[in-house]
């Protein structure tokens, strides 16, 4: 037990290293800006409220959190959430800059049995055709285009990470405007996955005056790989008015149908703790890997490793949430597969332990069979027996029927 500690530690700045990346860190969640329009205390409070709710909006992922009657009353006494607040500038207009408190926005949030959505997002990838005196133009990044600049700052407004394509010789061979126009999915789909998104939003945009337009939008959710055949359909959507208003309605759309899918739920009862199998864990880099994903679930308190068995490591999970709630967050996770991966091979050690593996590398065999310390002063390399292999010093295993995983690096 404790030497099996000391190798994990000893493994763990390697394996930080090698960590897989996914979606993106959205950094400012619980931050806000707002303008003051003067510089009376009641401008101050009304201020403090529109910060408190834009950081509640976008930690929640609701755009209607507002309205609920806890979070209302809350509103009206912004004082206790805020841990820092200070004066600033935006386009020449003198405002607010609020930083809240995670914790208690975190216990308001649950008290308001509300939802919360994680640092960790979904990078949405936005092709934009604008329609203009009958010319169409496709809208490439740092363009300068105001449609461009305000789906931008209404993104950063709701912790949504967006990325437009660069415009250079590879986009505009991959596709062209009657493909984006008419929504066609496989030109869609190969354009961007040179941009690795994980969901994909095509905007189309008429021009109806110098600040009026109207947009028709299609949302994809899925990564660019898996539009072709899948068996969902896009969300679609309308917005028409200023450029500000129309971009912010879409926007705000986007980032609450994205938020029915990955915020986890609050406030309700959460089911304790149960324990998941997860095979394939091949490496000490797949090992801690695995073990962050997992912790850094939002409907998840703390994780342990309890048992290793060849590549199956078993994990507690203690949650904050329901079980339903942490298995749709950990569906969303492609690295996770409820079937096993295809064209695995095996491993025998010769000692009755045999782990599915695509690499015999040596840090595979100290992870999963490691040696004996004692009989190694003795001179001897006896493995010791996987089945006994306990990795968890502080809890027991929980009884009942466990699920199993595979883990896809």
């Amino acid at each position: 037990m404790k030497e099996f500690t000391m190798l994990r530690c000893a493994f763990l700045f390697l394996a930080l290293l090698a960590l897989p990346l996914k979606a993106a860190t959205v950094t400012n969640l619980y931050q806000a800006q707002v303008v003051l329009p003067d510089t009376d205390k009641q401008s101050e409070q009304h201020a403090r409220e529109k910060g408190l709710e834009q950081v509640l909006i976008k930690v929640s992922g609701q755009s209607s959190v507002g309205q609920n009657d806890v979070i209302r009353k809350a509103m009206a006494n912004s004082g206790p959430y805020i841990s820092q607040f200070g004066y600033g500038n935006l386009n020449g207009e003198r405002t607010l800059e609020l930083t809240f408190n995670s914790g208690q926005i975190r216990n308001l949030l649950t008290q308001a049995h509300s939802t919360i959505w994680s640092e960790q997002r979904p990078t949405i990838l936005v092709w934009m055709v604008e329609d203009a005196n009958r010319e169409r133009e496709i809208q490439w990044d740092q363009s300068g285009n105001s449609l461009e600049l305000q789906v931008k700052r209404a993104a950063e407004r709701r912790g949504l990470p967006v990325m437009m394509p660069i415009g250079d010789f590879d986009d505009v061979t991959a596709i062209n405007i009657p493909d984006l126009w008419g929504g066609f999915v496989q030109p869609i789909a190969d354009a961007s996955m040179r941009y690795h998104p994980d969901a994909v939003l095509v905007v189309r945009a008429r021009q109806k005056g110098s600040d009026d337009v109207e947009l028709a939008w299609q949302l994809f959710t899925q990564k660019p790989e898996h539009l072709v055949n899948s068996q969902q359909a896009p969300s679609e959507g309308q917005a028409g008015g200023a450029v500000a208003t129309a971009t912010t309605e879409m926007i705000n759309e986007v980032a609450d149908r994205l938020a029915a899918k990955y915020a986890v739920p609050l406030g309700g009862v959460s089911e304790g703790k149960f324990a998941i199998q997860l095979a394939n864990v091949q490496t000490t880099e797949d090992f801690f890997a695995l073990e962050r994903m997992l912790t850094n679930l939002t409907s998840v308190a703390s994780v342990n490793a309890n048992r290793l068995q060849g590549d199956k490591v078993t994990f507690d999970v203690n949650l904050l949430s329901t079980e339903d709630a942490f298995r749709r967050e950990l569906g969303q996770d492609d690295r996770i597969s409820e079937q096993p991966v295809d064209g695995q091979s095996t491993v025998d050690f010769g000692d009755g332990s045999v782990a599915i593996a695509k690499d015999t590398t040596a840090d595979i065999e100290l992870l999963i069979k490691p040696v004996d310390p004692q009989a190694v002063e003795n001179g001897a390399e006896a493995p010791v027996d996987p089945s006994m292999v306990d990795v968890s010093a502080t809890m027991e295993p929980v009884s009942g029927q466990i699920e199993t995983y595979y883990w896809q690096p």
